[in-house]
């Protein structure tokens, strides 16, 4: 049984999601794009299983690992593809992981997966349009047991504006079972609308507090290859990362209709 996460001191959120059920799968290759559309306007999400080519993912996880061993982050002994964690101290934000980070969305790959044909077209199919994939690409390291920098329930909203019909791809690089830490959606919670903020610990550092909207946390299991895509106003938050000495590898993408609005901030790297 996973241990829980220790309670933070902090006078910011820090809310530790316990998911209540299992994403619904949605299968792009046998149900029709009204299908589709219609459960992501109702359901606010869709999880796609084997969406991505593994190859490719393959290949980016192993360029994000070789950057994460460059830093001292991996152990020296263990296979690369792995992720194991060389139990050195959490690198200090500032001056130790954004040097890496700033190398990570350097990465052509990193940035031209994000316009693979397999989500370009199935946006396509979603948006009915022309579909801009915005250039903030994310990307982010989840360190084993680093409670204190576990993504916060938020809404994406509150980072990307411009059109709220702005859509989140998100998907490990490379299988991430629940204990590595993946991603929960707040069931149905994009009928809410935009909702305040507040400071949050963690990658982000704003948050949404859940504990009084009545509302089931789902999540999954995810394989290589699964993308779970979801509206901006989605509340969504990570999974603690309870393994021992695994890093978790996760990739966040943006996609709109070309025509709609969109902020300057979001044509920009991220963290400009």
């Amino acid at each position: 049984m996973t241990a829980a996460a220790p309670q933070l001191e902090t006078d910011r959120l820090a809310e530790r999601i316990k998911p209540d059920a299992e994403f619904r799968v949605s299968d792009t290759k046998t149900e029709a794009p009204e299908v589709l559309r219609q459960r992501l306007a109702d359901e606010g999400y869709l999880f796609v299983r084997g969406l991505t080519d593994l190859t490719q993912l393959t290949e980016l996880r192993r360029q994000i690992l070789e950057l994460c061993r460059e830093h001292g982050w991996l152990a020296p002994h263990a296979p690369l593809l792995d992720g194991v964690y060389s139990g050195i101290p959490f690198p200090d934000y500032s001056r130790e992981y954004m040097p890496m980070y700033r190398k990570l969305i350097k990465l052509e790959l990193f940035n031209s997966f994000a316009r693979s044909q397999e989500l370009m077209d199935l946006f396509a199919q979603l948006l009915q349009g022309e579909v801009l994939c915005h250039p903030r690409t994310i990307a982010r390291v989840s360190f084993p047991r680093h409670y204190a920098f576990t993504t916060q329930p938020h809404q994406d909203f509150w980072y990307i504006r411009g059109t709220p019909e702005t859509f989140t791809a998100w998907m490990p690089v490379g299988a991430c079972p629940r204990e590595l830490g993946g991603l929960a959606l707040l069931e149905r919670s994009h009928k809410l609308g935009f909702l305040p903020h507040e400071k949050a610990i963690g990658a982000g550092g704003n948050g949404v507090r859940t504990e009084k909207l009545g509302l089931r946390w789902l999540a999954a299991d995810f394989r290589a290859g699964d993308v779970v895509l979801f509206h901006s106003y989605m509340i969504h938050g990570a999974l603690d990362n309870h393994t021992p000495d695994r890093l978790r590898l996760s990739l966040d993408y943006r996609y709109q209709l070309a025509k709609e609005v969109v902020d300057p901030s979001s044509l920009k790297p991220h963290y400009g």
